[in-house]
Formats: C-alpha cells, sequence, structure tokens
C-alpha cells in the first residue's frame, strides 16, 4: 500500500511562524532551508520537511530531532533505520505531496502554465508516440472518456515521466526520450509499473508504483 498525502501550503501561516517551525524541522531539513536564498524556495522546503515529518511521526513513531534522511548512490532519499519505509516528495506552486508505504514509489506534482516553449521540449525530449499524444487531439478522450488540453497532455506525459525517474531513482542521467509513458493507460512501457495520473484544478499529479500495489490519496 502507497499512501499519497496532498497539502496546500499555508503561506502566511509559515512566514509568521518562521523561526518556531525552522526549528521544529528535522536537523538536515532546517540546514536545507537555511541555505536557500530565495524566500519562497525557504518556504515551500519547510512545508515539505514538516509534511514529512509529520507522517514519519504517525507511521514510524520516530520524532524530528531523530529523522535521518539517507540518500542512495543516485540521491534517492529514504529514512535510515527503516528500509522497509519508502516515501517520495515533490512540492510545486501551492502545493506539497509525499507518497510513503512499504514499497518503491515515485510521485511528482506540477503546476500548470501556458509556455510556447513546451511543445519544443516535448519535441525534442519525449518518444515520438508521446508527442503524438500531446499534439493530436484525438487522444483527448481516450482517458476515461474526458477531454484533455494540449497543455494537461504535455503535464501529464511530463509527470508520469518526472514520477518514473524518481521511482527508479537515477534523475535526470536517464534522457527522457529514453522511455516511454502512455496516459491513456497508466503504464511505462516494457515495465511492470502503474502511473497513476489526476488533473485537479492547475496541477497535474502522477504517482508511479509497482503493478501490484494499491495507491490511496489524500487531501489535507
Amino acid at each position: 500500500m502507497i499512501k499519497v498525502m496532498v497539502k496546500k501550503i499555508e503561506w502566511s501561516k509559515l512566514e509568521k511562524e518562521f523561526d518556531i517551525l525552522s526549528e521544529s524541522l528535522y536537523p538536515a531539513r532546517r540546514e536545507a532551508v537555511e541555505r536557500l536564498n530565495n524566500k519562497k524556495a525557504k518556504l515551500s522546503s519547510m512545508a515539505t520537511g514538516l509534511l514529512l515529518q509529520e507522517l514519519v511521526r504517525a507511521e514510524l513513531g520516530a520524532e524530528p530531532k531523530e529523522l535521518v534522511i539517507g540518500r542512495g548512490s543516485q540521491g534517492k532519499p529514504y529514512v535510515e533505520g527503516y528500509p522497509k519505509f519508502h516515501f517520495n516528495i515533490s512540492h510545486s506552486g501551492d502545493m506539497v505531496v509525499v507518497a510513503y508505504g512499504d514499497s518503491l514509489v515515485g510521485v511528482d506534482v506540477e503546476r500548470m502554465r501556458c509556455r510556447e516553449s513546451d511543445l519544443k521540449v516535448a519535441k525534442r525530449c519525449f518518444t515520438a508516440e508521446e508527442y503524438t499524444f500531446i499534439t493530436d487531439d484525438e487522444f483527448n478522450a481516450d482517458l476515461e472518456g474526458i477531454s484533455y488540453s494540449t497543455e494537461e497532455r504535455f503535464f501529464m506525459v511530463w509527470t508520469m515521466k518526472e514520477a518514473y525517474l524518481k521511482y527508479k531513482g537515477c534523475g535526470i542521467s536517464v534522457p527522457m526520450n529514453s522511455f516511454c509513458v502512455k496516459p491513456y493507460e497508466g503504464v511505462v512501457v516494457g515495465e511492470k509499473l502503474r502511473c497513476h495520473s489526476l488533473v485537479l484544478d492547475e496541477y497535474v499529479y502522477a504517482i508511479c508504483v509497482d503493478d501490484d500495489v494499491e495507491v490511496e490519496l489524500e487531501f489535507a
């Protein structure tokens, strides 16, 4: 089972209680926040850390001061001392997402924005099949009979690819066009995985898990 917690960032609260909340963060996250120069980046990093440590405390009983996040050989994070607990995090715009549970997971959220350059990125970095899915309106009713815009289809592909790479723990070292996702089937070609996609308001979410793993989504 993988649980996915989605939470809206409370900017005013974070700004007002910055010093107190900063002190409550687990050590590595507090240091990461302190290193950032951009105010909004500081607050979003803080929001991510607060949600993660809240869930870790609830699931594992580990207090923030005891929480140590390790990194795999390619940078994928894990909670030291709890090898059976897996998690992945993402944030964009006003939203923070933490996916966690007893199996491998990758998660991504992106706030959609209208940019002409997105199609150029898709043409250059995605597979031909993915580019066709994005640009051909014949696909806009293939997902449970729901129509999606070109912009939404672009971000469905983008988030699925990001979630897959984060699931694998290989990051940007793998070329985006070296594998293919199919949003209309929720799969990564050649892999026994499921890539769940959700388009909601201004955001697109993707969760990548093993084919037989159940996903439970919750909005805080």
